[in-house]
């Protein structure tokens, strides 16, 4: 009988999952004296100040996290790594920082060149869900080897380069995080990341609600579209070009060219309704972006600068998201 309970519980699909399936401090050791102590849970204060805000982004942006969950747990990577990008980019597709970072991981055109990602004037991958994932999980785990199974260092490494943290390293010759002379934003990042993963381990402890984990409908992706052409597919689902480059913003023209790796990531809520006419996009396409600056997100440290991180309830005007998932009427991810 406990063997066939066992079995039960190993072979339970990742569509049963909820929150409290994961560890999400796993790899993760909250520090328990000194400056990273301090940071931390000054970080926690700040995150329950903005609970509200960050509730609801969770609920709004809750499949990607299931998505992006999928691939770091298919890598045997640590959960919580499927939070970085809320911390990057606030999970936005379409967001590019004035140092050159772009896309949901944040990833510099070097980096995202560096593990595959294809970029030039038609399609720029770091904009693209699957692609940017993939590099981004791929350079983690580099990191992650490159310092010893420190992952506290990696993602200091991910922040700062790991050249910076490579020479901090020396400088300080000890290998504690919190010792070692490095921006203020790095400290700062990695000890979000781990005030956030506390709250997501203790969300009674906190008063915290998270949403349902199958909250949202799924996300799809096509990996192979025909030719890499954005107009051709959204031609055959009756989506139109809008909705499509939504999900898409890597697409810099309707085809891609000179890229064999351009994988299209849609909703299954997209798609023509009965009765509804097919929608086509008129005129000129042409993709945009924002500056991630511009946001005044406060879970974003880049986009906070500037803030006084210690105040509570941060009320800023955030230009909308492409995806309408801060609109609460009729979302693409209802």
């Amino acid at each position: 009988m406990m063997r066939w309970l066992l079995s039960l519980v190993i072979l339970t699909p990742s569509s049963c999952y909820s929150y409290q399936n994961y560890h999400w401090q796993a790899g993760f050791p909250t520090p328990l004296t000194g400056v990273g102590q301090d940071l931390v849970q000054a970080q926690g204060a700040f995150l329950l100040k903005q609970q509200d805000y960050l509730q609801r982004r969770l609920g709004q942006v809750q499949p990607m996290i299931r998505w992006v969950a999928r691939q770091v747990e298919a890598r045997q990577l640590p959960a919580l790594l499927s939070f970085v990008p809320l911390i990057e980019s606030s999970y936005r597709l379409d967001v590019v920082s004035h140092a050159g970072a772009a896309g949901p991981w944040q990833l510099m055109p070097q980096t995202a060149s560096r593990f595959g990602v294809p970029i030039n004037d038609s399609f720029d991958g770091r904009y693209s869900l699957p692609l940017a994932t993939d590099a981004a999980l791929t350079y983690l785990a580099w990191l992650h080897r490159l310092f010893d199974g420190d992952w506290p260092l990696a993602l200091a490494a991910y922040n700062a380069g790991e050249g910076r943290v490579t020479r901090a390293i020396l400088a300080a010759n000890s290998r504690n995080l919190w010792d070692l002379p490095l921006p203020e934003e790095t400290h700062l990042y990695v000890a979000r990341l781990l005030a956030l993963s506390r709250v997501l381990q203790h969300p009674q402890r906190y008063g915290f609600v998270l949403p349902p984990w199958r909250q949202g409908a799924e996300l799809q992706i096509v990996s192979a579209p025909q030719g890499c052409s954005l107009l051709a597919w959204a031609l055959e689902k009756g989506v139109s070009m809008n909705d499509a480059s939504r999900w898409n913003p890597a697409w810099r023209l309707p085809q891609a060219q000179g890229v064999s790796r351009c994988p299209i990531a849609y909703s299954q809520s997209e798609g023509r309704q009965p009765g509804e006419e097919k929608l086509v996009r008129k005129g000129p396409f042409i993709a945009s972006t924002i500056s991630l600056e511009s946001l005044h997100d406060p879970l974003l440290l880049k986009a906070s600068k500037g803030l006084d991180l210690g105040r509570g309830g941060i009320r800023l005007e955030r230009l909308p998201d492409p995806l309408g998932l801060d609109r609460p009427a009729a979302p693409l991810l209802p």
